[in-house]
């Protein structure tokens, strides 16, 4: 059966592998502190799983010098204080890869970034509940034959807690780390579990999606607009119909506002002449005032035909349009009436003339014999 990448022994080995080789005299430890132990940890993982590794730095690699002294690493691997960056390449995939692990207070966080896929992939870890203390530092045994790395892989067992742990950090750096930069990775007894698919479906689509084209502004300005929409000083008209619905019931209006602007009627085409006109003069100061006929100026009887007061005379057109030029007209007896006004001795007064038509002495018509008297 195919040995797991990720196993605990494997990737033990692969540390003990990696630290750089001790030269003679130098007295510093080779592993110092438990964020280098996690640094170290995470190449150990993208070794097993055949990441090789091209240098530190993604701008200045260094992949002739990691692939003449591999599985070792070259000694500035840990040149900087609490961040450590790994650059590597893969034979299934033409991207590169880094990985990134910093310290932030008793935390680390491990993060992976495709170059020119430009997403990253992170994984947090509470540092205490992976690395003891107690076992660090290491440093390599050097005897007279060299380094001695054969109880190596041992003395960095002691510096986790368990195997069990181990393979669980070993574990959330596959899930949250390796299959989202690389999805179907093949290798030797490297299975995906349930949560690593989805992982990758996750990936996939994530690599199916478009990317977002950021939104540029209009170059053109926009039209000035005179005529808003809501213009509060252009309210809509009253009593809209709604689209698709009956009109709403009328209402009572008593101030006229939606009735319509009214003629004015011309004295021709009025049936009732200019009845009321002058009401809208003072008394005594209207043109022909028929109540006071010697105030205001131009008082007197109104003329034939031009009275408009509350009080026509029987020269208005309301009786029938007579009155003016015509000579046969007497204001005091109009057409039609029923009796004939007389005046002293049955003479009609001011030389009227009687109701039947007879303009003689002695009447005629209904009239008696010169008495004017009704039959």
């Amino acid at each position: 059966m195919p040995t797991n990448p990720l196993s605990a022994s494997v990737i033990l080995q692969q540390m003990a592998d990696a630290l750089p080789t001790h030269p003679r005299g130098d007295t510093t430890s080779d592993l110092s502190s438990s964020h280098e132990a996690l640094a170290l940890f995470a190449h150990a993982c993208m070794a097993s799983l055949g990441f090789r590794l091209l240098g530190f730095d993604e701008d200045k690699l260094e992949e002739a010098k990691c692939h003449q002294i591999a599985p070792r690493m070259p000694p500035n691997w840990n040149a900087s204080f609490n961040t450590y960056a790994f650059v590597y390449a893969h034979q299934q995939s033409a991207l590169r890869f880094v990985i990134r692990t910093d310290r932030m207070g008793g935390k680390a966080e491990i993060r992976g970034l495709g170059i020119n896929d430009e997403r990253i992939t992170r994984v947090a870890v509470t540092i205490k509940d992976f690395v003891s203390n107690a076992a660090l530092p290491i440093r390599i045994t050097i005897n007279d034959d060299g380094e001695d790395r054969s109880n190596l892989s041992q003395t960095l067992r002691n510096v986790f807690i368990s195997d069990s742990r181990i393979e669980d950090l070993a574990s959330l750096i596959k899930i949250n780390i390796v299959q989202k930069l690389l999805p179907s990775l093949q290798k030797e007894g490297y299975e995906e579990s349930a949560d690593d698919r989805a992982a990758r479906e996750d990936a996939d689509e994530a690599g199916r999606r478009p990317p977002r084209q950021p939104v540029m502004p209009d170059p053109l300005p926009q039209p000035a607009n005179p005529y808003p929409f809501n213009d509060p000083l252009n309210p809509p008209p009253r009593n809209p119909v709604p689209a698709g619905d009956f009109p709403p019931p009328g209402f009572e209006d008593p101030y006229d506002i939606d009735r319509r602007a009214r003629i004015p009627l011309q004295p021709a085409r009025s049936p009732f002449g200019n009845i009321g006109a002058d009401d809208l003069n003072p008394p005594g100061l209207g043109p022909h005032d028929p109540l006071r006929p010697g105030l205001g100026v131009g008082g007197g009887l109104p003329r034939p035909g031009g009275g408009r007061g509350m009080h026509p005379t029987f020269d208005d057109p309301l009786f029938g349009g007579l009155g003016g030029d015509n000579e046969n007209f007497d204001p005091q007896v109009p057409p039609g009436a029923r009796y004939d006004p007389l005046g002293p001795g049955g003479v009609p007064r001011l030389g009227g003339r009687r109701p039947g038509g007879g303009g003689g002495p002695f009447g005629g018509g209904f009239g008696g014999f010169g008495s004017g008297d009704i039959i």
